[in-house]
């Protein structure tokens, strides 16, 4: 086995594809060692230098990592969901992702969240997870600061939609767009602001919550709808007014 291959991939991403393939196909075996490095050197015929290669690769994706000592070997890991969002939020930097972009394809999920949800919105555990997000925000909004707490009723909706893709998107689209209103601020929110927006936010919340509660499909619905629509109007005039 060479190097290099014919089409000029690195046979350490190879090996790194290789195993990660492996891994998916075994159902992802948290913690299960597979294999000594020397085993896996043999096992591909490869040197030393390109097993560990290969090796950083998948430690640097998160998807497995090197136990040295007795007993030791490639351990499957979780791969870090930041790690995950961070980089497909500078992808779209680089795609030249703007803020429009991005408030149009976060209300699209979103959306889609809210009507996953309802088809599970009597369910107790749902109810209980979102009541106590919003207990929360009650206690967040009496004491001045940040309004990023705010994201936390949009997150949950996103993980109970059931959909882990959709709920992961959301969660890159709502951090790009953090990212960006935060590079167009030139100085901090007045606490009066902070306030009457976390206010604002929550009485939406509340209302969304109740018409899942409900069995209120549409309601729950053209609320979100209005929502992410004054988030999204908020957003895109507050990074005009600083260019």
């Amino acid at each position: 086995m060479t190097e290099a291959s014919g089409d000029g991939v690195k046979l350490a991403e190879q090996i790194a594809e290789q195993i990660e393939q492996r891994i998916v196909d075994a159902g992802w075996p948290i913690g299960e060692i597979i294999g000594s490095e020397a085993s896996l050197i043999e096992q591909f015929g490869v040197s030393r230098g390109v097993l560990r290669e290969a090796v950083r690769l998948l430690e640097h994706h998160g998807t497995a990592r090197m136990r040295r000592g007795p007993g030791g070997g490639l351990v499957v890991a979780a791969p870090p969901a930041r790690a995950v969002r961070r980089a497909a939020a500078l992808y779209l930097r680089y795609r030249r992702a703007d803020v429009q972009t991005v408030v149009e394809a976060r209300r699209v999920l979103e959306l889609s969240c809210v009507r996953l949800v309802a088809q599970r919105a009597r369910d107790p555990q749902v109810t209980d997870r979102l009541r106590r997000i919003l207990d929360a925000e009650v206690d967040a909004t009496k004491a001045a600061g940040s309004t990023r707490f705010l994201r936390s009723f949009h997150l949950e909706l996103a993980d109970l939609s059931g959909n882990s893709a959709i709920g992961l998107f959301a969660e890159i689209l709502m951090e790009l767009q953090s990212e960006f209103v935060n590079e167009a601020r030139s100085q901090p929110a007045s606490e009066e602001v902070v306030t009457a927006d976390a206010r604002a936010s929550h009485r939406a919340h509340l209302a969304i919550y109740n018409a899942l509660i409900s069995g209120d499909v549409e309601r729950a619905t053209s609320v979100m709808a209005r929502h992410l629509d004054a988030i999204s109007k908020w957003t895109l005039e507050y990074a005009d007014r600083q260019h």
